[in-house]
């Protein structure tokens, strides 16, 4: 396969990454209006469980036989999808969607650093630049009020969980690209296995008395389904594929998809600041991988 080709198909599984994790925050918001915040957190990873084990059958594949792939997927599991889910919608009750995925958007500074801390990988200055940049264009779309603690808060509970799960992914990473080789279907399905029955007993004691609304149904199923086997299974595909730093961008895109489902969806305005937001992000990642370079080669050619 040639390098356009190949390029080609890793910018497709991240903005599948893109759109499955920026839908993750409008379809928890939906599951929220009957179930708590531990029986969204725990809900998504049972129904993600489920999905991936009828996927491996449905694709005729097994789950691994090795136990060094078992101790790396329990890890996986509990640490970087059961904890930082069951976190997350605690959050959501006290922050705004486009709050909580400013928060959620360091995932990608804390994936260079982790990388550079346990990979041994060589990070440019100019890509720590194009990174920080992005960062800033995240501050931006959120405003100040998304990162700094208002009165209505009472507290930065919030933001300190928010930002421990964003470590506990970031981490998910590092661990996915250093493990040894196995196929992404059955490295899915062997996490949300664990990561299913680990959570399963927290999501029977907090399930609601009753159920009112069919979309908090649906949108624990779709945050399940989407947001989380998809999401998780194309991100597995792409580390392996382009490594875990260049995977991270999705932590950029993700808001942006969130914002944009925001103004289709749920009647948001999509206002000056959004723009000039999405247009400082899309520089800085396009800086981060050297797209600027090959922008300015393709143009002095023409």
């Amino acid at each position: 396969m040639n390098e356009t080709a190949n390029r080609a198909i890793n910018l497709c599984l991240l903005t599948t990454c893109m759109c499955c994790f920026g839908s993750t925050f409008i379809f928890i918001t939906l599951s929220l209006q009957d179930f708590t915040a531990l029986a969204s957190g725990s809900g998504r990873l049972v129904v993600a469980a489920f999905i991936s084990l009828i996927y491996l059958i449905a694709t005729k594949n097994k789950l691994p036989s090795s136990l060094n792939i078992w101790k790396y997927a329990s890890f996986y599991g509990v640490f970087c999808l059961a904890c930082p889910f069951l976190l997350i919608p605690f959050a959501l009750k006290s922050l705004s969607t486009s709050e909580t995925a400013i928060y959620l958007s360091s995932i990608p500074l804390f994936v260079l650093l982790l990388a550079w801390i346990f990979l041994k990988e060589k990070i440019s200055l100019k890509k720590w630049f194009g990174f920080f940049i992005g960062m800033v264009g995240l501050i931006i779309l959120s405003g100040p009020e998304g990162i700094i603690p208002t009165e209505s808060s009472h507290s930065i509970l919030p933001a300190l969980i928010l930002i421990i799960a964003s470590i506990l992914i970031a981490a998910g990473g590092i661990v996915i690209q250093i493990m040894p080789k196995t196929p992404p279907v059955q490295l899915a399905a062997a996490t949300f296995l664990i990561a299913g029955l680990f959570v399963c007993p927290i999501f029977s004691l907090a399930l609601p008395d009753q159920i009112t609304s069919t979309s908090s149904i649906l949108g624990l199923i779709c945050v399940g389904t989407f947001s989380t086997f998809v999401g998780m299974l194309s991100r597995v595909i792409l580390i392996r594929r382009a490594g875990a730093v260049f995977a991270s961008i999705n932590g950029y895109g993700a808001p942006v998809v969130a914002s944009v489902l925001g103004v289709l969806f749920l009647n948001e305005d999509l206002s000056f600041r959004t723009g000039v937001s999405f247009f400082i992000i899309i520089i800085g990642v396009l800086i981060a991988q050297n797209f600027d370079q090959k922008i300015y080669r393709l143009l002095k050619n023409l």
